[in-house]
């Protein structure tokens, strides 16, 4: 069995919220409450959910831009908690992220060469010359040329400015990418570039994506395989294709199916009420005040992650139950034919 580049076991992140009077007690909004996942080398791995799930925050946890409150991540089956700064500094060349904004991560007052060359020198990586062939080089893999070497990222359109920073993520030679909502601020068309381009350089430089979108869509046809989010908590991670034909978790059924499709038996589900406060999260499973198929235990036993099918996992009551339900009667056929 292939073994993970990343595992993330019980990830929390907890933001202390402000006290309203002199004597209450101060309050935790939960943004990442128990996440647990595995990524493998070469895949993409999709993190969805509604604006303020905790998938972002999840991200840039993982690559220790802010520090967890509780839980462990492991890199190539090490501990980053565990790193010597000396290591965590050759680790972060490894890892790397794009962000939905490019003009806001990349610097407005240098040029598009100085961008690209100032993290080859602050980790002492070649001379001059070789530093500058290198540069030519990672602008010529994401589609620009060397006219943009001194050009400023205001004089650059919303795809460009993508693809230097796709530019600047890569040019340390990293083994994983976080892309968070890398696409979400451009034209379909450019969405489309641009993720061609993303596939284009995982496979040229052996990549690993984790990719943080609200687009459901995108989603879909880029990933391999993807993890639903929800108050902070993952409830099902699967197969992209599994996603395709009918979810398992109640609420990756409603978020899915607000795809357009063109079969006239394909029905939105409208969830009803609102998100939650996750400084106050509901007991028992987190879904439970929206789920249309909520039952008694779900108000107060949180359910378990269960694997139900090869590769996919879920957590939900309602589910498990209906499998169980299914094996006796697949069980029960069994013994009478015998």
């Amino acid at each position: 069995m292939t073994v993970p580049l990343l595992e993330v076991n019980i990830l929390h992140k907890h933001y202390k919220h402000g006290k309203s009077g002199l004597f209450d007690k101060a309050t935790f909004v939960k943004a990442v409450n128990g996440v647990t996942f595995s990524l493998y080398p070469g895949e993409t791995f999709g993190l969805v959910g509604e604006s303020g799930c905790g998938k972002s925050t999840t991200g840039q946890v993982i690559l220790q831009l802010i520090k967890q409150t509780s839980g462990t991540i492991k890199y190539k089956g090490e501990d980053i908690s565990s790193f010597s700064s000396s290591k965590l500094k050759e680790w972060r060349k490894a890892v790397q992220i794009v962000f939905q904004d490019p003009y806001s991560s990349l610097n407005p007052k240098k040029t598009i060469g100085w961008i690209l060359n100032e993290p080859l020198v602050i980790h002492k990586i070649g001379n001059k010359a070789s530093r500058e062939k290198k540069i030519l080089q990672i602008l010529e893999d994401v589609g620009l040329d060397a006219s943009f070497l001194n050009r400023y990222p205001h004089e650059l359109s919303g795809g460009q400015r993508q693809r230097v920073a796709i530019a600047s993520a890569i040019i340390l030679n990293p083994e994983f990418i976080v892309i968070d909502e890398g696409v979400s601020a451009l034209d379909v068309s450019v969405q489309a570039q641009i993720l061609n381009l993303l596939k284009k350089l995982q496979k040229q430089y052996k990549l690993t994506y984790l990719f943080i979108s609200h687009d459901l869509n995108v989603v879909r046809y880029f990933c391999d395989r993807i993890a639903v989010m929800y108050l902070g908590e993952i409830v099902e991670i699967g197969k992209a294709e599994d996603f395709g034909v009918k979810p398992l978790h109640p609420y990756a059924d409603a978020l899915f199916s607000a795809i357009p499709t063109l079969d006239e038996e394909h029905h939105r589900i409208v969830l009803k009420g609102d998100l939650p406060n996750p400084s106050n999260p509901p007991s028992g499973c987190p879904f439970h005040t929206r789920c249309p198929y909520v039952l008694d235990i779900c108000k107060t036993v949180k359910p378990e992650t269960k694997s139900l099918r090869e590769e996919h996992l879920v957590s939900c009551h309602k589910v498990v139950l209906e499998e169980q339900a299914q094996e006796r009667v697949k069980t029960s056929a069994v013994l009478n034919e015998a």
